[in-house]
C-alpha cells in the first residue's frame, strides 16, 4: 500500500495544530481556579502530558503529571485540579458523541440502527448532560462550559480532518470517506478505555471489528488507526525536551 505524503504532511499539521488549541482549551478551565500561567508554559506542559501518555493506559501519565507540576509549582490543591482534567476530558468525550450522532444520522447509510435518520436529535441532550456532570464534578467551570465545549469542538473537527487526509493518503476512496471518520470518532472513545497503553490495540480492534459492518476495506481501516498512531506520537516528541529538561516549561 504506498502513501500520499503530502496527504500524511496535512494530517500532521492538522493534530498539531488541534492540540495547541487543546491547551488553550485547558487553560480556560485553569483560569477558573484562577491560575494565571503564561501560554507557552500551558503549551509545554501539554505537550510533556502528550508525551508522558504514550507510557501509562489511558492517558493517565499525562494529567497525573499535570497535577505534581501544578500542585508543585501554583500550590493547587489535588482535587481541584483532577476535577478540572475531567470537566476537559468529559468536553472532548462529548464533542466525539456529537460527531458520531451527526454522522450517524446524514452521512453513514449502512448501519444496522432503527430510525437512523432521527438520531440526531440526540444531540441537544448529550449537551445537556454535558453540562449536568460538569455541574456535578466542577460547578466552578460551569461558566466558561459553552467555551470548553466549543473548543473541543474544533479540536475534534481538527482530528476529523486528520483522520481523513490520513485515510486519503493511503488510497481511500472519497464515497466511502464518512465511515472511515465514523469509526475513527468510535475508536477515539474505545481508546479512552484506560486499559491500554495510549489506546493500542483498542483502537485497531475497534477498525477491525467495524469494519465488517461498513463498507470499508479492514486492511486500510486498520492501517489509518496505526498511522494515526504514529501521527500523534511524532507531534508529541517535542515534549522529550521538557522531560529532560522540565526546568525549561517555566522558562520565559
Amino acid at each position: 500500500m504506498s502513501a500520499d505524503y503530502v496527504y500524511l504532511c496535512m494530517a500532521l499539521m492538522a493534530y498539531i495544530i488541534s492540540q495547541v488549541i487543546s491547551a488553550e482549551r485547558i487553560n480556560v478551565l485553569y483560569r477558573t481556579i484562577p491560575l494565571k500561567m503564561p501560554f507557552v508554559e500551558v503549551v509545554r506542559l501539554y505537550w510533556l502530558g502528550m508525551f508522558y501518555n504514550f507510557f501509562l493506559p489511558g492517558g493517565v501519565g499525562g494529567d497525573g503529571y499535570k497535577v505534581y507540576y501544578l500542585k508543585k509549582h501554583y500550590e493547587c490543591g489535588v482535587k481541584r485540579v483532577v476535577s478540572l482534567l475531567l470537566s476537559d476530558r468529559v468536553s472532548g468525550l462529548v464533542a466525539i458523541v456529537i460527531y458520531i450522532l451527526f454522522l450517524t444520522s446524514t452521512l453513514v447509510s449502512d448501519l444496522p440502527i432503527i430510525c437512523q435518520d432521527y438520531v440526531w436529535i440526540g444531540i441537544p441532550f448529550a449537551v445537556l448532560g454535558y453540562y449536568a456532570v460538569v455541574y456535578v464534578i466542577c460547578r466552578s467551570t460551569l461558566g466558561e462550559s459553552w467555551k470548553v465545549l466549543a473548543y473541543s469542538m474544533v479540536i475534534q473537527g481538527l482530528q476529523m480532518f486528520a483522520a481523513m487526509f490520513i485515510a486519503l493518503g493511503l488510497g481511500c476512496d472519497a464515497a466511502h470517506l464518512s465511515n472511515y471518520v465514523f469509526l475513527f470518532f468510535i475508536s477515539s472513545i474505545a481508546s479512552a478505555i484506560p486499559i491500554s497503553i495510549a489506546g493500542i490495540g483498542l483502537r485497531e480492534a475497534t477498525f477491525a471489528i467495524g469494519s465488517q459492518y461498513l463498507s470499508v476495506d479492514d486492511g486500510l481501516a486498520v492501517a489509518l488507526s496505526i498511522v494515526f498512531y504514529f501521527t500523534s506520537l511524532v507531534a508529541s516528541m517535542p515534549g522529550i525536551t521538557y522531560m529532560l529538561k522540565p526546568e525549561w516549561i517555566k522558562k520565559h
